[in-house]
C-alpha cells in the first residue's frame, strides 16, 4: 500500500488570546462573542486513550508520536494551533500500521471489533460494515457513504491480493487511524438557531468535545446515539448526558490530565538536580512528585469532592518512601503513595509545598524565589510575566559580607536597570518559599543566616508560607485561574477576549458552589460558550 498523504499540515490559527479589551461598564453587560472554529489535535494522551477506548485496551501504544506542543500553558490548547512535522506524519502512519497489525494479528482481538461474520476474504459487505462501524468511534461521527466506499476499495484490494479478510481488515485500520478524521477533532459547526448570524458545534462535535472534556477521550456509543438523532443539542438531554458522564470512572483520567497540562507536571518528570548538592535526588523522582500532586487532586475533587482552595492549604500529602524521606514524615506504605498528616512545624502546605512545585520552580543548583514568583503569577494567579529581554543580564549578585541570603542579593539585584519591575513582581512571592531549598527540604538557614519568609501579594502582607497559603487561597485571581484553565482545557482552543464575561460567571459559580471542580466541570460543560462558535455580526 502506498504512503497516504492525508495528514493536514497545519491548523488554523484562532483569534487574539489574551482579554485585553476595556472594562465593560456595569449599566451595560457584555455579551458573550464566541471564538471560531477548532480543529485541535489529538493530544498524546487522548490518541492514546482513543486506542485503548475503540480497539482494546491491551495494544502495545506507539513510543513516539508527534510532541505536543503547550499555548496558554496547555497541551490541549496547543494541540489546535500548533503544526505537525513531516517526520510526525510518517510517525502517525508507523502508529497505524502497528496497531492495524496487532489487531490483525490476533484473530480474537479482530473479532471483537467485528460487526459481522465475513464469509470469505472479499467479503465486500462485511468488510464495508466494518470500516462504518469501527470509522464511527474513531472519528467520532458517521462516515459517508463515500468515505466508506474509499477506505474499503484500499482494504479490498489488500484482501486480492493476500487472500484473506483480516488482512483487509488490517488495510482498513490503517487507513482509518492516520486520516485527518481520526487525527482532528474538527469543528465546522453549522447555524445557530438560537443566535442569528451564529455558529454552534454540530450534535457529533459537541459529543466529541464533552468527551473530550470529560472523559479525555472518545464518546461512547449512548453520546454518539445522542449525537445521531440531534437530542444532544436539548438542554435536558445534554444535562442528563452530563450528569452520566461525570459519574464515569473516565472522569478520572481527564481530571488527572487537566491538573498535569495546568500545572506542567509533564516537565515535572524531567526533573533533574546536581547530586552533589541534592543527596535525595535520583532519576525518577520527578515522576514521583507527579504522582502526589495528581493523588491531591484526585482526592479534593472526586473522592472528597470538597473545596479545592484545599489544593494551597492542606496538610495532607501523598508519599512514597522517597518523599516521606524529602518531607521528614514517616511512610504509611513500602510500595507506592499514601496519605500523610504533615506536622505544623514544617510550614508545609498542599501543592506549594510539594517536590512538584518546590523542585520544578528552582535551579538544579539552589532555590529560586524568582521562578518560584513567576510559577506562581503564570500558572496559579493567570497574571502575564513577560520573559526577561534576550541581552539582559540575569545573573545576581555573588554573596558577601553584606548580602549572604539569597533574598539580600536578590533585593540588590532589584536596583538594576531593566530588573526592577518583574522582580518587585516575583520576588516578594518567592520569598515565602525561602526555607525550602531546591528540592524541597525544611531549612532555617540560608548561607549560615536566618531566613525572612516575609513579603506580600499585591500588597497583602504574609509572613511564612503557611500563611502565604492563606492569602493565595482566598485570592479572586486564584478561582478565576482555575476556572479559565479548566475552561481552556474543556474547548480545547486559546479564549478570546469576547469569552471574558462567560469565564467571570463560571468563575462566580464555582465560588457559589464550593469550589469544586466536579461542579465547575458540570458548569462549563452545559455553559453557552462550550457549544457555540463566532459570529458574524456579533452575538
Amino acid at each position: 500500500m502506498t504512503r497516504r498523504r492525508v495528514m493536514l499540515a497545519a491548523v488554523v490559527a484562532l483569534g487574539a488570546c489574551g482579554e485585553t479589551e476595556a472594562p465593560t461598564p456595569a449599566a451595560v453587560p457584555a455579551k458573550l462573542r464566541p471564538a471560531p472554529a477548532a480543529m485541535p489535535r489529538l493530544t498524546r494522551a487522548q490518541y492514546d486513550n482513543t486506542v485503548r477506548d475503540v480497539l482494546g485496551d491491551d495494544l502495545a501504544l506507539p513510543a513516539t508520536l508527534e510532541p505536543d506542543v503547550a499555548f496558554e500553558h496547555l497541551l490541549t490548547v496547543g494541540s489546535a494551533v500548533a503544526k505537525v512535522s513531516p517526520r510526525g506524519v510518517e510517525l502517525y502512519e508507523e502508529a497505524a500500521r502497528s496497531l492495524a497489525a496487532q489487531l490483525a494479528g490476533k484473530p480474537e482481538r479482530l473479532a471483537k471489533l467485528l460487526p459481522c461474520k465475513p464469509t470469505g476474504p472479499q467479503d465486500a459487505v462485511c468488510l464495508g460494515q466494518f470500516v462504518a462501524h469501527v470509522g464511527n468511534r474513531l472519528w467520532r461521527r458517521a462516515l459517508s457513504a463515500g468515505e466508506v466506499a474509499a477506505v474499503a476499495a484500499t482494504a479490498t484490494k489488500a484482501a486480492a491480493a493476500l487472500g484473506s479478510f483480516d488482512k483487509a481488515a488490517e488495510y482498513a485500520l490503517v487507513a482509518l487511524l492516520q486520516a485527518p478524521g481520526f487525527l482532528y477533532r474538527t469543528e465546522h459547526g453549522e447555524a445557530d438557531p438560537g443566535h442569528a448570524g451564529c455558529k454552534r458545534l454540530t450534535a457529533t462535535e459537541l459529543a466529541s468535545r464533552l468527551a473530550y472534556f470529560l472523559w479525555a477521550g472518545p464518546p461512547d456509543a449512548a453520546l454518539l446515539a445522542a449525537a445521531a438523532d440531534g437530542s444532544l443539542h436539548d438542554p435536558k438531554v445534554r444535562a442528563v448526558q452530563v450528569e452520566r458522564m461525570l459519574a464515569d470512572p473516565k472522569l478520572r483520567r481527564s481530571v488527572r490530565n487537566w491538573a498535569g497540562e495546568w500545572l506542567q507536571l509533564h516537565e515535572v518528570v524531567k526533573l533533574s538536580k546536581d547530586p552533589k548538592v541534592y543527596k535525595h535526588f535520583s532519576g525518577d523522582l520527578g515522576a514521583s512528585a507527579r504522582e502526589e500532586t495528581l493523588r491531591l487532586v484526585e482526592n479534593l475533587a472526586l473522592d472528597l469532592d470538597t473545596d479545592f482552595r484545599q489544593f494551597i492549604t492542606t496538610r495532607t500529602a501523598f508519599v512514597d518512601r522517597r518523599l516521606a524521606a524529602i518531607y521528614e514524615v514517616p511512610a504509611e506504605s513500602d510500595a507506592g503513595h499514601a496519605p500523610v498528616q504533615l506536622p505544623g512545624w514544617a510550614e508545609r502546605r498542599g501543592y506549594l509545598g510539594q517536590v512538584s512545585f518546590l523542585g520544578h520552580a528552582a535551579h538544579p543548583v539552589s532555590s529560586s524565589p524568582t521562578l518560584r514568583g513567576a510559577f506562581v503569577r503564570r500558572f496559579l494567579l493567570c497574571d502575564f510575566v513577560p520573559d526577561p529581554p534576550a541581552n539582559l543580564n540575569t545573573a545576581i549578585p555573588e554573596p558577601s559580607p553584606d548580602a549572604k541570603t539569597l533574598r539580600q542579593r536578590l533585593t540588590a539585584h532589584m536596583n538594576v536597570p531593566g530588573c526592577s519591575s518583574c522582580h518587585k513582581a516575583l520576588d516578594p512571592i518567592g520569598f515565602a518559599f525561602e526555607r525550602f531549598d531546591g528540592i524541597g527540604r525544611f531549612r532555617t538557614l540560608d548561607n549560615g543566616e536566618p531566613i525572612d519568609t516575609t513579603g506580600d501579594l499585591d500588597g497583602v502582607p504574609f509572613g511564612d508560607l503557611d500563611t502565604f497559603a492563606q492569602v493565595l487561597a482566598g485570592s479572586p485571581k486564584f478561582r478565576r485561574c482555575v476556572t479559565q484553565k479548566l475552561y481552556g482545557y474543556a474547548v480545547a482552543r486559546p479564549t478570546v477576549a469576547g469569552e471574558k464575561t462567560q469565564v467571570d460567571g463560571l468563575a462566580a459559580a464555582f465560588a457559589a458552589n464550593g469550589y469544586k471542580v466536579k461542579a465547575l466541570m458540570r458548569e462549563i460543560a452545559l455553559s453557552d460558550g462550550f457549544a457555540r462558535l463566532a459570529c458574524t455580526g456579533g452575538p
